[in-house]
C-alpha cells in the first residue's frame, strides 16, 4: 500500500494511518504524490500482492486563481496511478483510493467546507469508468482536533476494501450516497390531487398529483371522491395494452371509471342533486380526490351503504344488467356459463341469474376463488387455467350446451367456450384484445343459429338516450335491493400501487376499491409546478447567454418575468446568434444587452457587476451557463487541454460567488450537467468542472446564500448535442435526449422546491449500464434494477455462454430461462410449469403474455407480439425454438406434440432492439 499526501499538513494523518495499518502481510509505502505514472510505479516496486495506491488532497491556497491548476494537477496524478496500475502483473489488482476533505460533491451530513477537492472527486468518477479494471474509491474524510481518531477511521476504511465505491466519514459515523428520484411529498396535503401514470408499460410509475379545483358549469356538479373501484381497463391502460383506439371514450389520461362520494358544489340547470348529497356513478377519471362530471351521471346511494361498496356497482352491474337482459335475454330455466366468476362481473352475473332463477356454471383460475363461488351457492364450478372445462361443461349439460356464455377468456379457451353453446344460445364477449387485434373467428358453430355480443360499456356511453335508460334501469334494482354491493378489497390511496397489482395479477376476489378516506395515512402528492417569479425590475446576468442553451435559458427566464437581461460571452455582441437573439427579446418586451467579458477575469467580472448596479435595474440573478468542451481519453488529455475546459466552470463559478456575496440576490444558478454524477468517459475536466458547480451550491446554501445546481442530461433542440448531431448516438447507450420545454419544467419544478442541486434527464438505466461501469455500483442501486430483474445476465454475456454449449446443453439453458420468464410472470412456480404444455392452458391472459414477452425482449432483445403468443398454443419448448432461431443460435427444433396441442404457428418477424420504456424523473444523490 502506498500512502502519498498531497501537502505537508497531511503528514500527521498519514503517520497515524501507518501505525493503524502495520501488518506483516501489508507492505506500507510512503511516497510523495506524483504527475508521472514513472513516480507511481518506483513507489509500487515489485508488487507480491494486490497493489492500493492512495493519494491524500491537501488544502488548497482560498485564491480563486489557484484553483484550477490545483485541480489540473490533481487530475495528472490520478492520470499517472491509473496508468501505472496498468503496467502491473496480471495477478495484482490495484486499488485506487482518492481521500478528500468534506468537500460538497455529497449532501448532507457531509459538510462542504472545501469544494475544490471535487472537482478531484468527479476526475475519480470518469476515472473509474474508462480504466474498468481498476477498484477506484473515493472517500471523504472530515479531520477532527484528532489525528489519532481521524487515522483509525481511514484505516478501518482502507482495510474493508468494500463494495461501496464513494463513503464520508463523518463525525458522526460512516455514510454511503444513494441516488434516488426527488421525493413526491408536498408540505402540505393539496386539497385536490389526482392520479398520474409515468411510465405506461409493465414498469409503470402511480404518482398522486396535485391539480386544481374543478368548477361546475351548467348542469355540472363536482363530487369530493370517497372510494374508486379499480377495472381490467385500467391496468390494461397504464401496462399500455389498450390500444389508443380503445381510450378516445375516456377522454381522460386520469385512470378510474366508476366511484362515490359526495356532492361539494352544483352548478346552474341541476335539479334534484344538492351540496352533502351522497352518490355513485361511472364518471372516467375516478383516481381523484375531486371530479367534475355531468350530473345524469349520478345516482343517489342508499341509505346504509358504504361509499366502497356503492363504488362496486355501475360498471359490473350495468354491464350485467344490459348484456343480460337487453341483449341476451336470459330466461328462467337456462344455463349461463361465465368465467373468471369470483371478478366483479362473473359475482354480478350470479346475482342476476340467481333472480332470474337460471343455472350457473362458473370457472375460476384458482382453488381459493373455486371455494368462494362454492360458498356463494354456485354448484358446478370448474378451473379456468385448464381447458378441460369445455369437456366438463358438455359432461354438466348432457352435451346440450349452454344458453349463454358470458366470455373474458382469450385465445383457444374463447373458441371452446363459443362451441359450448347450444341452439339459439347467445355469447357475451367483454374482452377486448381479441377484437381491437381483429382476431378470426370460427363460423361453423354458428350454424346452431347462434348470437355473437361483442359489448364495450364505454361505447355505450357515447350513446346518451342508451346510457341514460341504462342507468335508470339499474338504479332501479339497487334502490329495491335487487343488486347489492359485491365483495371487495379496500386499500387508502397510499397504497394505490398494491391495489394495481393485485388486480394486474388476478389475485383478488370481486372488486378492488381504493378508498379515500380522511382518516387514513394521506398519499404523498407531487405539487403542481409552480414557476420561478423573477423581479421585472431587477437585471439577471446569463454568462454564456448569447448562443446555444444560454440563448435558450434567456428566453425561460423571460418568460418568468425577466424584463432586463445582460447576456455575457468572450465575443459578447460579434456573437453570431447575438442579433437574432437580441431583436426576438426586444419584440418580447425585454430589454437584453449583450456584455463582452471573460468569466474567468475577475476584473472584468468585477467591473461588468458594478456597471449593472449603477444603472436602474440592479442585479438580482445569476446563471452561470459559460462551458469549454475538449472531449478526449484522461490519458491523451495534457495539463493545459484540462485546464481550458475546467476554467470557465470552475474558475468562472468562484469569480461570481466572491463577487455576488454582498450583493442581494434572488437567483444564483449554476449549470452542470449528468456528467458529474456519471463520470462519462472522455470528459474527465468537464465531469470535474461541472461537480465543483455543485459543491459550490451546498456550500453557498450552508452559508444562507442562494444557490441551486441543475445537473442536466443530454439536451434537444439546442446545445452541444444538437449541434453535433449526437442524439441518436446518445439515445443508443440509454441517454434520451431531453426536449428544451421538458428540461424547463422541471427547472421550474428544482427551483420552486428549493433543492440545492438536482438533476433531470431521460435516462434507460439498463442500457447505460452497459457503457459506464459507475452506474452498477451501489450508488445507483436504488434507481437502476439489479440485473436479475431484468435478465439473469447482460444479452451478450448470456448469448456467449450459449456458444460454448453443445446444442442440446445450449436449448436446455435456454428454455430454463423462458420458464423462469414465464413463471414470474404467472406467479408460480418454475416447477409446476410442464415445456410441452399449451401456455393458455395455464390460464395465461394477455398481461401476463405481454409480462413474459416484454421479459424476453429485456433478455434477448426478440420482440414478439402478444397476441400471436396468446392465439397460437404456444409451450414452452416451441417458444424455446422459437429464440433459437431468432438469436441465430440454430435451425428452428421440430415442435414437440401433446394430445392437447395444435401445430404451432410462425411469428413473423419483429424489429429488434425495441428499447425498454426510459424514465424522466429527476435524480440526485441523497445520503
Amino acid at each position: 500500500m502506498v500512502l502519498a499526501p498531497e501537502t505537508p499538513d497531511e503528514e500527521a494523518l498519514v503517520s497515524a494511518a501507518q501505525t493503524h495499518l502495520a501488518a506483516p502481510e501489508r507492505k506500507l509505502v510512503r511516497a510523495e504524490a506524483g504527475t508521472t505514472a514513472a513516480e507511481w510505479q518506483r513507489a509500487i516496486g515489485t508488487p507480491e500482492a494486490d497493489v492500493h495506491l492512495v493519494l491524500l488532497l491537501g488544502e488548497v491556497s482560498p485564491d480563486n486563481a489557484a484553483l484550477v491548476p490545483h485541480a489540473t494537477r490533481r487530475g495528472a496524478c490520478l492520470r499517472a496511478m491509473a496508468q501505472a496500475c496498468t503496467a502491473l502483473p496480471a495477478n495484482s489488482r490495484a486499488w485506487i483510493w482518492l481521500i478528500t476533505r468534506p468537500s460538497g460533491a455529497l449532501p448532507s451530513p457531509e459538510l462542504p467546507t472545501a469544494p475544490a477537492d471535487a472537482a478531484a472527486w468527479g476526475t475519480a468518477r470518469t476515472l473509474a469508468n474508462e480504466f474498468p479494471d481498476l477498484h477506484v474509491r473515493r472517500v471523504s474524510l472530515a479531520r477532527s482536533s484528532r489525528p489519532e481518531d481521524d487515522a483509525r477511521r481511514l484505516a478501518d476504511e482502507l482495510r474493508a476494501c468494500g463494495e461501496e465505491d464513494e463513503v464520508a466519514l463523518t463525525g458522526n459515523g460512516r455514510f454511503v450516497p444513494r441516488v434516488l428520484p426527488l421525493p413526491a411529498t408536498a408540505p402540505r396535503l393539496p386539497d385536490c390531487y389526482a392520479l398520474s401514470v409515468r411510465r405506461p408499460g409493465l414498469s409503470y410509475e402511480l404518482a398522486w398529483r396535485e391539480t386544481a379545483r374543478p368548477a361546475p358549469g351548467p348542469g355540472e356538479v363536482v363530487v369530493q371522491v370517497r372510494a374508486t373501484a379499480l377495472n381490467y381497463r385500467d391496468i390494461m391502460t397504464v401496462t399500455s395494452l389498450l390500444p389508443p383506439e380503445a381510450q378516445e371514450f375516456t377522454q381522460t389520461t386520469v385512470p378510474g371509471l366508476e366511484c362515490a362520494g359526495v356532492v361539494i358544489a352544483v352548478g346552474d340547470r341541476v335539479t334534484g342533486l344538492r351540496a352533502g348529497d351522497r352518490v355513485y356513478g361511472m364518471i372516467p377519471g375516478s383516481f381523484a380526490s375531486h371530479i367534475l362530471t355531468a350530473a345524469e351521471f349520478l345516482q343517489p346511494i342508499p341509505d346504509g351503504m358504504t361509499f366502497e361498496g356503492a363504488a362496486t356497482l355501475p360498471i359490473c352491474f350495468a354491464t350485467v344488467h344490459h348484456t343480460l337482459a337487453n341483449l341476451a335475454h336470459l330466461r328462467e330455466g337456462e344455463t349461463v356459463l361465465v368465467h373468471g366468476g369470483a371478478g366483479g362481473i362473473g359475482l354480478a352475473v350470479l346475482q342476476f341469474a340467481a333472480r332470474r332463477k337460471a343455472r350457473v356454471i362458473a370457472t375460476a383460475g384458482s382453488e381459493a376463488k373455486r371455494a368462494l363461488l362454492r360458498t356463494l351457492g354456485v354448484q358446478h364450478v370448474l378451473d379456468s387455467r385448464s381447458l378441460d372445462f369445455a369437456h366438463q361443461v358438455e359432461q354438466l349439460t348432457e352435451g346440450r350446451g349452454v344458453d349463454v356464455v358470458v366470455n373474458s377468456l382469450a385465445g383457444e379457451a374463447m373458441s371452446r367456450s363459443l362451441e359450448l353453446l347450444g341452439p339459439g344460445g347467445r355469447f357475451i364477449e367483454l374482452g377486448k384484445l381479441d377484437i381491437l387485434d381483429n382476431n378470426p373467428l370460427a363460423l361453423r358453430p354458428f350454424l346452431n343459429n347462434l348470437t355473437f355480443f361483442g359489448f364495450d360499456l364505454a361505447v355505450l356511453t357515447q350513446q346518451p338516450e342508451q346510457a341514460r335508460s341504462l342507468a335508470k334501469q339499474v338504479t332501479r334494482h339497487v334502490q329495491a335491493g335487487h343488486y347489492r354491493p359485491l365483495p371487495h378489497s379496500v386499500y387508502p390511496a397510499s397504497r394505490v400501487r398494491e391495489a394495481f397489482e393485485l388486480m394486474q395479477h388476478s389475485r383478488h376476489i370481486g372488486k378492488v376499491v381504493v378508498a379515500f378516506d380522511p382518516h387514513d395515512e394521506p398519499p404523498a402528492v407531487e405539487p403542481l409546478p409552480r414557476h420561478v417569479q423573477l423581479d421585472p425590475d431587477g437585471t439577471y446576468l446569463i454568462t454564456g447567454g448569447l448562443s446555444g442553451f444560454g440563448a435558450a435559458t434567456a428566453r425561460w427566464l423571460t418568460d418568468r418575468g425577466a424584463r432586463h437581461l445582460a447576456l455575457v460571452s468572450r465575443r459578447g455582441p460579434d456573437t453570431p446568434e447575438a442579433p437574432a437573439l437580441l431583436e426576438e427579446l426586444s419584440r418580447r418586451g425585454v430589454r437584453a444587452r449583450a456584455y463582452r467579458a471573460d468569466v474567468t477575469d475577475e476584473q472584468d467580472v468585477h467591473a461588468l457587476l458594478d456597471g449593472i448596479d449603477a444603472g436602474p435595474h440592479r442585479l438580482r440573478g445569476v446563471v452561470h451557463c459559460a462551458m469549454h468542451l475538449d472531449d478526449a481519453p484522461l490519458e491523451e488529455l495534457t495539463d493545459t487541454r484540462f485546464s481550458a475546459v475546467l476554467a470557465p466552470k470552475m474558475e468562472g463559478a468562484a469569480v461570481l460567488d466572491r463577487l455576488t456575496r454582498s450583493r442581494h440576490l434572488d437567483l444564483f444558478l449554476l449549470i452542470s450537467s449528468a456528467s458529474a454524477d456519471i463520470g462519462n468517459i472522455h470528459q474527465a475536466p468537464y465531469v470535474s468542472g461541472n461537480l465543483y458547480l455543485e459543491a459550490l451550491s451546498r456550500q453557498r446554501r450552508e452559508a444562507k446564500l442562494p444557490a441551486q445546481t441543475i445537473a442536466w442530461g443530454s439536451l434537444d433542440e439546442t446545445g452541444y448535442v444538437a449541434r453535433n448531431n449526437l442524439t441518436a448516438q446518445l439515445a443508443a447507450v440509454g441517454m434520451k435526449p431531453l426536449a428544451l420545454k421538458d428540461a424547463f419544467a422541471a427547472a421550474d419544478d428544482i427551483l420552486t422546491r428549493g433543492f440545492p442541486v438536482a438533476g433531470t434527464g431521460h435516462y434507460n438505466w439498463d442500457r447505460a449500464r452497459g457503457l459506464l461501469p459507475l452506474i452498477a455500483t451501489p450508488r445507483y442501486s436504488l434507481i437502476v434494477p439489479p440485473y436479475e430483474e431484468i435478465s439473469d445476465r447482460p444479452r451478450e454475456e448470456f448469448l456467449a455462454s450459449l456458444a460454448g454449449l453443445s446444442p442440446a446443453q445450449a436449448r436446455e439453458t435456454l428454455q430454463k430461462a423462458v420458464t423462469r420468464n414465464l413463471a414470474k410472470a404467472m406467479q408460480m412456480e418454475p416447477e409446476a410449469l410442464d415445456p410441452h404444455r399449451r401456455l393458455d392452458e395455464y390460464g395465461l391472459d394477455s398481461l401476463m403474455a405481454t409480462e413474459l414477452l416484454a421479459s424476453v425482449r429485456q433478455q434477448f432483445n426478440v420482440v414478439i407480439p402478444p397476441m400471436e403468443l396468446l392465439r397460437s398454443g404456444t409451450t414452452i419448448h416451441d417458444l424455446t425454438g422459437l429464440l433459437h432461431l431468432r438469436l441465430g443460435l440454430t435451425e428452428p427444433p421440430t415442435p414437440a406434440t401433446s394430445s392437447t396441442s395444435s401445430p404451432t404457428q410462425t411469428i413473423p418477424d419483429q424489429p429488434a432492439g425495441s428499447p425498454t420504456p426510459d424514465s424522466l424523473a429527476p435524480a440526485k444523490a441523497a445520503l
